[in-house]
Formats: C-alpha cells, structure tokens, sequence
C-alpha cells in the first residue's frame, strides 16, 4: 500500500523569490568565477606583451656590444646595472613599486649563455629552452619556468627576442620577470569583482523581494476579491490590474462572479416566490373548491371577495418582485435630479391622507434638505418607511419626519409611536421577504418593502438603517447631496 507524500505549502511569494534568487545568484557565481579564473591568464598576456617590447628594445640596445664582444664590460651591461640601482617610487594603482625585479640574459648562435645581469649560468647551454630555441629559428619564443623547483611561487616569464644583423639571428636576448610581482595585482583586482559580485547579489536579493511583493500583492489582490464574491458580498471592487495576464484573470473572475451571480439570483427568486406564493394559492383554491357546493349568498360572496383579495395580493407580490429584481440589476442612475425633499415628502403624505385619517394619524415634517437622485426611487424609498410607520402605529398617535442637512449629506427620519422593532429582527429587517406581525390585525407584508428601500439606498450610495428610537421605531436614510460623477442634473421642488 502507498502513501501518497505530501510537502509543506509554500507561499507563492517566497517560492518566486527562492528561484529568482536562485536563478540570478548561480549565474552571477558563475560569471563572477570565470571572470576570475580568465584574471590571472589576461593580466599575465597584459605583462607579456609589454615584456616582448621591452626584450626587442633591449636586444637592439645590445647588439653593438654583442658584435664587439664587449657585453660584460660595455655599454649594455653599465646601463642595465645603472637601471637597476636606480630609486623610483611609482604609485599603481593601489600597490606602490619601489624596485625592478627584472633579469636578462644572452645567448649566442649555439645557445650558450654569453652574457647574464647577474653574472650567472655564462658558458651553460640553454638551446634546448624554449625561449632560446624558437628563436633562433625565427619564431615567438616565450616560456614559463620555476626559478626554485621546491617553490611554486616562485614561477617566472621568459620572453625572448633576437639579436639581428640584417636579418641573420646572431643571438638571443631573453627578458625575465617573476610572476609574483603581478600578484598583488591580480589579488587587488579579484578582490574588487568579489566585492562588486557581492553587490550584484545583493541587488538581486532586493529585487527578487520586490518582484515577488509586486506579484503576490496582485495576487493577494484577487485572492482577497475571489474571498468576498465566495462570502456573498454584492458589492465587490474589481482590483485593477496592470500585468496584462493578471488583468485578463481579473476580468475572467469578473465575469465569473456576474454569471454566478446571476444563477444565484434566479435561484433564490424562483425559491422565494414559490414560497411565497403558496399561501395565497392555496387560499384561492379552498375558496373555489368551496364555491363549487351550493353555498348561500352570504358565504358565496365571502369566498369570492377572499379570492380577489388573494389575488391582488398576488398581483401586487409579483409586481413588487419584478420592481425589486429592475432595481436590482442596476448599476447607474438613469436621471439624476436635485430633489426639495421637505417638497416631495409633504406630496407624499397629502397622497397617504386617505389611510392616514382610518387611524386618525398625524404626519409632521421638521426641517429641509436637498439631495441628489431619481426622484422616483427616492419617492418609492420614503412612501415604503411611511407605509412602515403608518402599519405600525397605534390610532391617533403622530408620525415625525425629520430632514437634516450636513454638509454634503442630508439625513431623513421617519419615527412613529409604535412598539418599536424586537432586538432579534434588527439585523433582519432589509432582508428580502422578511415581515414582522402588524400590531392590530396580526398580519405580515410580503416583505420586499424595507428590501426595495435598501437598494434604492445602494444605488445611490446612500445608507439607511432602522432602530428603535425615543418613541417607537426610527427608519433612516443617509442621502449624498450633489454627486459629482453624475453630470445629467435637473431640478426637482
């Protein structure tokens, strides 16, 4: 039997941030190694080359002295000791050369040293070295030899040149120069790429962090925006996006959410009305299985009037679902309009006298306010807390409408003198079919009232809240006053 292997979850962030860092610091380490290995042989071809220069410009200094025999006591030799004794003190760099470590010897036809600076080796045989042997016979000759065969350090350049007379090769001049003197070069040089591949890693490290906190803080963006759509919340920013793959994700979560959404919504609809529909059905169908039988006049007529009553109700439930699911689907307002609302409310209560004076209720309108909106939507928002208020209230109590003006907002209350709202239906009241029993014929709404005020609200990203307040219930709306992303005004008194 086997067991599946399961590894620790990594964040998306520190895994990019490991493989970039991974990525740039292996290529940075090998670059940085070859540089350094490719050091030490450039920085010798450099010396090299200057040696094959100077050994040249040597060889024509000697030849007079080479042809006259007179190497070990003329010209050549006086000048090169002179050259040696010589004091100099040359800053290069950051090493400071005080003495000359160069060496030179002379080697006839035969290859038989004729000449050394240090009096060492005359009369041996060197025409087997290479320095000596290529070139008397006319090629490069160069060579690289341990001065002390016990000591690696001690590693020294011969480079050799010709002593000509025309073009016939009568001896060899070969320069000599220990490698070590170019060490504190080569070490001053690969310390310094160390310390700048140090930094190339460094800055490597920092922007392998902020590539990394750049993408995970895109992706946490839609991360956090997929979270709020699975929670349920209606209204959910779309992040924006620059990186054009993340922005097409974006985009297709969008859509994603719109579509969800919508079944969602068709879902909860067809469950909704279906529920509520059954009651007045089913109240319709007793009715007219009763009506079949020979019923006297007065319970044929009772039935019927049950039965048209039933139905307006199922009218006026399916008409306020479709009103609701309209209000629903907007995203904008259509016509915004600078509304009086002191003006608008007074019309409202003047078209409410008729069911105002069955309970011989008084309406009172303190204040003023303007605000922006589709009068309308604003107008259905108010008539519903006063349709509230109105079940709500006792006979003969007063209904208080309050406007107040805060700068770029206007607050309207609506506060009646009714048993108030129960603490377990606080958070309740918005919800869509939610109703409370009316205090005098026990009966409930269908519930989509205070539901079409909260989204008239949201549409006009306005708040509204209802509590209890001093007497009975208090419904409230938080109106924004000239919005400034609308440009299509007109005035409403």
């Amino acid at each position: 039997m086997s067991s599946k292997i399961s590894f620790p979850k990594i964040r998306f962030s520190l895994r990019l941030f490991f493989f970039f860092f991974l990525l740039i610091g292996i290529g940075l380490f090998l670059q940085m190694n070859t540089l350094i290995k490719e050091l030490k042989p450039g920085l010798r071809q450099a010396a090299e080359d200057t040696l094959v220069d100077s050994a040249n410009l040597l060889a024509e200094l000697a030849t007079p002295d080479f042809i006259q025999g007179t190497l070990s006591q003329g010209h050549f030799d006086q000048a090169f000791k002179t050259f040696k004794q010589r004091k100099f003190r040359a800053k290069i760099w950051t090493k400071t050369k005080t003495d000359n470590p160069l060496r030179v010897y002379i080697t006839n036809a035969q290859g038989i040293v004729v000449y050394h600076s240090e009096g060492q080796y005359t009369g041996e045989d060197f025409s087997a070295w290479n320095d000596v042997y290529k070139t008397l016979r006319g090629q490069y000759g160069a060579r690289s030899s341990l001065r002390d065969p016990d000591n690696p350090l001690s590693s020294e350049m011969y480079v050799a040149a010709p002593i000509k007379v025309g073009e016939q090769i009568l001896g060899v001049l070969t320069l000599i120069k220990p490698n070590l003197s170019l060490q504190p070069f080569l070490e001053n040089a690969q310390g310094k790429l160390k310390r700048q591949g140090l930094w190339l890693i460094v800055a490597a490290l920092v922007l392998g962090l902020a590539l990394s906190f750049w993408l995970s803080r895109s992706i946490n963006k839609l991360s956090d925006y997929a979270l709020k759509v699975s929670q349920g919340k209606s209204v959910v920013t779309l992040p924006e996006m620059n990186d054009l793959e993340l922005h097409n994700l974006a985009q297709a979560m969008a859509s994603m959410k719109s579509q969800l959404e919508g079944k969602d919504y068709v879902e909860k609809y067809i469950h909704s009305l279906t529920h509520e529909m059954k009651s007045p059905v089913a109240a319709i169908k007793g009715a007219a299985e009763l009506l079949e039988d020979n019923l006297p006049v007065a319970d044929r007529l009772y039935f019927v009037t049950n039965i048209q009553r039933e139905s307006q109700r199922l009218e006026e439930l399916i008409s306020q679902l479709l009103n609701l699911a309209e209000l629903e689907n907007r995203q904008v307002l259509s016509q915004l309009t600078h509304i009086n609302l002191k003006a608008l409310i007074e019309e409202l209560v003047s078209g409410l006298e008729l069911k105002l004076s069955e309970k011989r209720l008084q309406v009172s309108v303190v204040g003023n306010g303007k605000a922006d909106g589709e009068v309308f939507l604003i107008q259905q928002a108010i008539e519903n807390l006063l349709l509230n208020a109105i079940d709500f209230s006792p006979d003969g109590a007063k209904i208080t409408v309050t406007l107040k003006q805060h700068g770029n907002r206007v607050l309207i209350q609506v506060e009646d003198q009714g048993p108030g709202v129960p603490e377990y239906a606080e958070s309740r009241v918005f919800e869509r079919f939610y109703s409370l029993q009316r205090p005098l014929s026990g009966k409930k709404s269908s519930g989509l009232g205070l539901s079409f005020v909260k989204q008239i609200c949201n549409l006009h990203q306005a708040t509204c809240r209802l509590s209890n307040g001093s007497t009975g219930a208090l419904a409230e709306i938080n109106l924004p006053v000239w919005q400034k992303s609308h440009t299509n005004h007109t005035e409403h008194t």
